[in-house]
């Protein structure tokens, strides 16, 4: 009851150390039902809460049992440095940023007991998303029950008092741009005493912290990376409990926590925390921790809490993680220590997962918005093209409607409209030639002759048809031109060899276009072959020359930059540097050309050579180094060695497999 608090500092005779004289306990008890106007005394209660809530709350105020002790097994063997760390669901607590580097849905249960039958109790629950931040809820209790009361006298009431405090928690945290990640936890709280003999008296408050977390990817040393900062404000929104006549104001708390990671080999790690602890009307706190893990399996803490040390210890099996502390309250002399067990359980899909099903979800909405863009790309070319097919049946040049309306058909196989204005087109085209042959024949002197020159014609306009509905566009030229010299002046052949050529400027923009686009889809072989077949087609035109030989020489380029890159990374220097030194013809300004032709001509030229006494000394240093994992320190001690023999084929070896060592570390985390 924390109007007893500010009653109790008011006494004089009061000793820090909970060792009240037997009288000055039943006067203080006898003070405080004076002021809650209660005619009896609760001697075991006050001898036990005012021993924790109060005492512990000596300095602050009104700092609860909650905010001196926290939640989970981990943190209380780490002495509770833990404001750069909380990445389980105690972070509603200790800080509700770290919630955002919890990989799945996450449940954590607490229990320890306190002293003389007081439990201590903790739930939380995390849920990441992959886009919307990270949730998190929680609910603690701490309290007792089934305590005698007694009267002013020591009589015995025959009640049983209870005392309780509860606290849920409501958190949120979104990891922002350059590694800073905010969090807040919103709490109501809920304090009460029951079965009193004037009836229970319970209130409840509303309170809010801010955490704040940044992990830097600062490259670099062992000394520059894997730091962790987090900061958290708690009572940035002060609850206010009302416990009888009295209201109590939480004290603001400001936590600042640091992290630093080291790196024992692959397996091995070693995190070393600090937290600087200020809070209002109490003195700055200090508290450390460390914690080993090994392959994530296995964890040995201690940590002191600026009173006493702390141990603890953890392992992981399947979803399952149990963590273990051991650990003395604040004040040693008074409390004996305390063994707290949690039990956390990892579920559902990770981080990874969810990025996974997001991007399959991603590309199928992309096929299907591709998939509707080429339907409406179809519609338009088929209205497209058969509305250009009724101009020209409109003006009688059928071949033309026919080119139309069979590419209308190429798209869309069963289009109605298009087959019937096909089958009429044919019917006049072919109609409209033989009366126009007939009439040649007839007009002629020699009608032998013109009967052979029609047969010759008809035969050879037919098969550059044929050949123009198959988009053998030469071939039909050739045909119709074939025709065209038997008889010259025959309009519809005229008009069949612009109709060719027509299509054939239509077919380079087509294969340019679709070259274009394997381009882009980094498909460079078919780019090629698209390109060959419009640089055949559009021979004659020389701006169209051009505009493929420029592309085809960036194809090319690509082509010959991807070939190359792959021997390399094979191991095939020699291929490699024959490619890239094709590329680099190609484009002798090309960074990334000439990083690999160098990298390559490098590995080429690069030799068993032997090391001199010194570069061999220096060679089994970062051996040495790298063994115990320290790869960028071993890579600078070989390129020392790289000054001497540049091409010693040894030592480039072992900097590209701490290169690729330093590459997998940083994946991994």
């Amino acid at each position: 009851m924390r109007k007893n608090n500010n009653s109790l500092k008011e006494k004089k005779s009061y000793n820090p150390e909970c060792r009240y004289p037997a009288a000055e306990v039943e006067s203080y008890g006898s003070q405080v039902l004076k002021k809650v106007q209660m005619k009896k005394t609760l001697l075991i209660l006050l001898t036990i809460f005012l021993c924790s809530t109060n005492l512990m709350a000596q300095d602050a105020g009104t700092e609860s049992t909650f905010s001196r002790l926290g939640f989970g097994a981990r943190a209380l063997g780490l002495g509770q440095a833990y404001t750069a760390l909380a990445n389980d669901p105690t972070a509603v607590f200790w800080n509700p940023a770290g919630l955002e580097y919890i990989n799945q849905q996450s449940a954590t249960f607490f229990h320890t007991t306190l002293f003389t039958g007081v439990q201590y109790d903790f739930f939380g629950y995390a849920y990441p998303t992959l886009k919307v931040g990270t949730f998190g809820i929680g609910i603690a209790r701490v309290g007792v029950t089934g305590i005698d009361g007694r009267d002013s006298f020591q009589n015995p009431t025959n009640s049983n008092i209870s005392r309780d405090e509860y606290q849920a928690f409501f958190s949120y945290a979104k990891k922002l741009p350059f590694n800073i990640t905010p969090g807040i936890t919103v709490r109501l709280i809920r304090n009460g005493w029951g079965n009193l003999p004037e009836g229970d008296l319970v209130d409840v408050g509303v309170g809010a912290d801010l955490g704040l977390m940044y992990r830097p990817d600062w490259l670099g040393s062992m000394l520059t990376q894997d730091w962790a900062f987090g900061v958290k404000v708690h009572n940035l929104f002060a609850p206010q409990i009302n416990e009888g006549d009295q209201i109590d104001e939480f004290p603001l708390t400001t936590k600042l926590g640091i992290l630093k990671k080291f790196r024992f080999g692959p397996s091995g790690s070693v995190d070393v925390m600090f937290d600087v602890n200020h809070s209002q009307n109490r003195d700055l706190k200090f508290n450390f921790g460390s914690e080993y893990s090994f392959q994530d399996l296995g964890k040995i803490r201690i940590g002191y809490n600026g009173s006493t040390v702390a141990f603890g210890a953890g392992a992981k099996y399947s979803m399952f993680e149990i963590d273990y502390g051991y650990g003395v309250m604040e004040f040693p002399d008074v409390f004996s220590a305390t063994h707290r067990v949690s039990i956390t359980m990892n579920f559902g899909l990770t981080r990874d997962d969810m990025f996974q099903i997001a991007e399959a979800e991603r590309i199928k909405e992309e096929d299907r918005i591709k998939k509707e863009i080429r339907e409406a790309d179809k519609q338009e070319f088929i209205a497209k093209h058969l509305k250009a097919a009724d101009d020209f049946f409109n003006e009688n040049k059928y071949l033309d409607a026919i080119v139309e309306y069979q590419q209308v058909i190429g798209t869309e196989p069963f289009h109605f409209r298009a087959g019937v204005m096909l089958d009429s087109s044919n019917a006049l085209l072919q109609k409209d030639f033989e009366a126009k042959q007939a009439l040649a024949v007839k007009s002629a002197l020699d009608t032998e002759k013109a009967e052979s020159d029609k047969a010759f014609v008809e035969e050879h306009f037919n098969k550059g048809r044929l050949l123009l509905d198959k988009k053998q566009f030469v071939e039909a030229l050739i045909e119709f031109n074939i025709a065209l010299e038997r008889d010259p002046s025959n309009q519809i052949l005229k008009n069949s060899i612009a109709t060719t050529k027509r299509r054939i400027g239509e077919e380079v923009g087509s294969l340019v276009q679709k070259s274009r686009d394997e381009f882009n889809n980094k498909n460079y072989s078919e780019a090629l072959r698209l390109l060959g077949d419009a640089r055949l087609l559009g021979a004659d035109d020389a701006q169209l020359q051009n505009e493929v030989e420029t592309l085809a020489s960036r194809i090319k380029l690509q082509e010959n930059l991807q070939q190359g890159l792959l021997l390399y990374e094979g191991g095939n220097y020699t291929e490699a540097l024959q490619i890239l030194e094709e590329a680099l013809k190609l484009d002798p300004t090309n960074d990334l050309v000439k990083q690999y032709y160098q990298k390559t001509k490098l590995e080429t030229l690069s030799s068993e050579e032997e090391l001199d006494p010194e570069s061999q000394k220096k060679y089994h240093l970062g051996l040495d180094i790298f063994l115990s994992g320290k790869y960028v320190e071993a890579i600078k001690i070989w390129e020392e060695i790289l000054e001497v023999h540049p091409y010693n084929k040894r030592v480039l070896e072992a900097i590209k497999n701490a290169r690729e060592r330093v590459t997998k570390t940083k994946s991994q985390n």
